[in-house]
Order: C-alpha cells, then sequence, then structure tokens
C-alpha cells in the first residue's frame, strides 16, 4: 500500500469514533458476534473502547481475545471503511490523561467510567484493509498505522494544549470553522487533538450544532509539533 494511502487510513481512524466491534462468540461457538462500540484511539493509534464486564464482548474477549473492529464513515464520507484485525488486551483506567480524553469525547460515559465493572481494551492491530473509494483497497500491516509515532508525547501533552486553546483562543477556533468548513459558529471549544488533526464542537445557534475534524498537513508528535500546526492554520484563517 501506498504511504499516501496508509496515511489516509489513519486520519479515518483517528477522526471517527464508531465502529462495529466482532468477537468470536461463547454462547454459539463457531460463530462471530458484533455490535456497535464506540471506541476512541489513543496516541499510538489504537483503537480504545470500555466494556461492561457483563457485556457479550467482554465475556468473549475474555476467553478469545481475537477482534475484527469495522470503523464506519461518517456522513460526510460514505465511502470510506476501515476494517481492522487484531487483539483485544485490557488496559488500566487509571491514566488521568486518557480518562480525560475519552470524557472528553463521551461525556455521558461520565457516570459509569470509573465503577468496577466497566473495563478499557486496547484494539492490538494486526492486520487493515481500507477502502477508500472505488479502486482504492489495500491491505496492510497493523504497525504501518503507528510506526511513526513511538516518539509522540501527545499522551501527556494533549489535555494541556486542549485547556489552553480552549481558554485562550476561542477566536482561533472560531476562524477555523468559518474557514476551513464555511461554518459561522456562535461557540466553538476543542475536544481533543492527535498526530492527524483535531476536533472541535461548535454551536451555531439555537438548534445547530456538532464536532468539526481538522487535518494537519503533516503528523504531530509534540506540543510544539502543535503550536505550529495550529498557528499556520490560524495565519492561513486570516491571510
Amino acid at each position: 500500500m501506498s504511504a499516501a494511502l496508509t496515511r489516509e487510513a489513519r486520519q479515518f481512524l483517528f477522526a471517527t469514533r464508531h465502529a462495529v466491534l466482532s468477537t468470536y462468540s461463547m454462547k454459539y461457538p463457531g460463530y462471530p458476534f458484533g455490535a456497535i462500540a464506540p471506541f476512541v484511539c489513543n496516541q499510538q493509534a489504537e483503537p480504545v473502547i470500555l466494556v461492561n464486564a457483563s457485556a457479550e464482548h467482554a465475556k468473549n474477549m475474555h476467553e478469545n481475545a481475537k477482534v475484527s473492529l469495522l470503523v464506519f464513515a461518517e456522513a460526510e464520507n460514505r465511502q470510506a471503511q476501515l476494517t481492522l484485525i487484531g487483539e483485544a488486551l485490557p488496559c488500566e483506567k487509571n491514566d488521568a490523561d486518557f480518562r480525560a480524553r475519552y470524557l472528553r469525547y463521551f461525556p455521558d460515559a461520565v457516570t459509569y467510567y470509573d465503577l468496577e465493572e466497566f473495563h478499557l481494551y486496547r484494539i492490538r492491530v494486526e492486520h487493515v484493509r481500507y477502502i477508500a473509494g472505488l479502486g482504492r483497497v489495500d491491505w496492510f500491516e497493523g504497525d504501518s498505522l503507528n510506526e511513526d509515532l513511538s516518539a509522540s508525547m501527545l499522551a501527556a501533552q494533549e489535555s494541556g494544549i486542549v485547556s489552553h486553546m480552549n481558554d485562550d483562543h476561542i477566536d482561533s477556533m472560531l476562524e477555523y470553522c468559518q474557514h476551513i468548513h464555511g461554518i459561522s459558529a456562535d461557540q466553538a471549544e476543542m475536544t481533543g487533538l492527535d498526530a492527524e488533526g483535531f476536533d472541535v464542537k461548535y454551536t451555531q445557534g439555537e438548534e445547530n450544532y456538532g464536532q468539526l475534524r481538522f487535518q494537519f498537513e503533516k503528523p504531530v508528535l509534540n506540543a510544539m509539533d502543535a503550536r505550529k500546526a495550529l498557528v499556520a492554520l490560524a495565519q492561513a484563517c486570516r491571510s
């Protein structure tokens, strides 16, 4: 697969929040069990899901960690879909930085995130199939998604970047919304930032609201990279 298509697949993964998770059924051996599973990627481009211990997926993954995750296209990119094949591995919930990241994207989860019966699993991706559109389809190895992210410092720095933008640069984010997406927002708030871009929640009037994705021209690995990319975008908006 070309480097350009590999990066496009990672951009799609970071930008998306919902997928269908398929596990090996323990109730009906030999059959796959699939259900919609919200997820947030960590800064190594690994999808992380929050699962109740009593859920079918949790029971299945406890016995067989091999899973498939179909990341489905959002409204603006209906042709794209990404299938990840790998292993679901338990991960710690006491990581304050990831907890903050997860709850910014799924704020309603604050009522149950810390309950003992809920567990986090990260998917260590082994194989990937990306369908970008007609004639743009390929398989590639999972480590292609994050082989250049080993030096990333964003796991520890993201929350500070997000807080800084929301405290001091609301005007810039309103300009991003207008310049990139043509939306004259009344309010804007950064949700999260990763190697490939960032997300902004906006409101426009009383009824129009949503979340917008902004892609970086090249991957960022730390706060200084992010600052340069955000300043460059702000300058482009004003030029």
